[in-house]
């Protein structure tokens, strides 16, 4: 009977349904082949003030949504840094002073359901390099099937995040990059292009 009950587990686990996931730092990328971890580029996560603050929405009941209290964004833009830097050597969220030869921006959202305590979070990436180039988007949607949302949103994400950080790592454009050795763009190209993004945030 344990045996049966730890292969449930398992198995609700897998599919994204367990009510315990482990902290963004905990979860692991799965190996690509022909890339090596961490890889030398920098890399800046832009989120504008209006992404970081945008607020986690709740379905109160079954035609009625609203607004929560937990910032959505903000634990969207601290998961994608901790994914991305198991996958390169520097990540930062909003901090040009890097130099960043990759820029990506984020773009997703969770949903908190009140009536069956379900939550659900989609994420993606659209990334480019820093003056401009669209190396690619990629993205996913994780549900979480019960739990605390407010312990539960930041890990989801994480779990949400990893196969686009995986099929990121795959791509052909990425791959381009690395073979010429991840080099500095034009420096008033990049800073054109970065400050055509949006402002950054006034605390970072």
């Amino acid at each position: 009977m344990s045996r049966y009950a730890g292969l449930v587990a398992l198995v609700l686990l897998l599919s994204g349904c367990g009510a315990t996931l482990p902290p963004p730092e905990a979860v692991r990328l799965d190996p690509v082949p022909g890339v090596s971890p961490p890889l030398a580029a920098r890399v800046m996560v832009f989120a504008g003030q209006a992404d970081l603050d945008r607020k986690l929405m709740v379905q109160a009941t079954r035609l009625q949504t609203e607004e929560g209290t937990i910032k959505d964004g903000t634990a969207l833009a601290e998961a994608a840094r901790v994914m991305l830097s198991k996958a390169f050597a520097r990540v930062e969220i909003n901090d040009p002073s890097i130099r960043p030869q990759i820029v990506v921006r984020l773009y997703g959202q969770g949903l908190w359901s009140k009536p069956n305590s379900r939550l659900q979070v989609g994420c993606g990436l659209d990334v480019f390099t820093a003056d401009g180039f669209p190396i690619g988007t990629f993205g996913n949607r994780y549900d979480v099937g019960s739990g605390d949302y407010q312990s539960t949103l930041a890990p989801a994400y994480a779990q949400c995040l990893k196969r686009p950080v995986e099929q990121f790592l795959a791509s052909p454009g990425l791959s381009r990059l690395a073979a010429a050795g991840f080099r500095d763009p034009p420096a008033v190209a990049a800073e054109r292009w970065m400050q055509s993004l949006g402002p950054l945030p006034t605390s970072r």
